[in-house]
């Protein structure tokens, strides 16, 4: 049987929105292995943080859970 997990993850830029969620995406998968899809579920702009804007992107990644062997803890 096949187990996925969906997590959100949130990432800024001051280059782009596309720059932030790849950034959610490299940063997941340090420390989480197969990675099946990634989703944006938000993008927002925030000019609050002095001169330069921040492209904030929301993004949800899927992945699958491995199963564990009889006897594994």
């Amino acid at each position: 049987m096949a187990v996925s997990k969906h997590v959100t993850i949130s990432a800024t830029s001051t280059d782009s929105w596309e720059d932030a969620a790849l950034k959610a995406v490299e940063r997941t998968e340090a420390s989480v292995e197969h990675i099946q899809a990634a989703e944006i579920v938000e993008q927002t702009l925030d000019f609050s943080v002095g001169a330069e804007p921040r492209f904030e992107t929301k993004v949800s990644i899927e992945f699958h859970v491995e199963e564990l062997n009889e006897g594994d803890d």
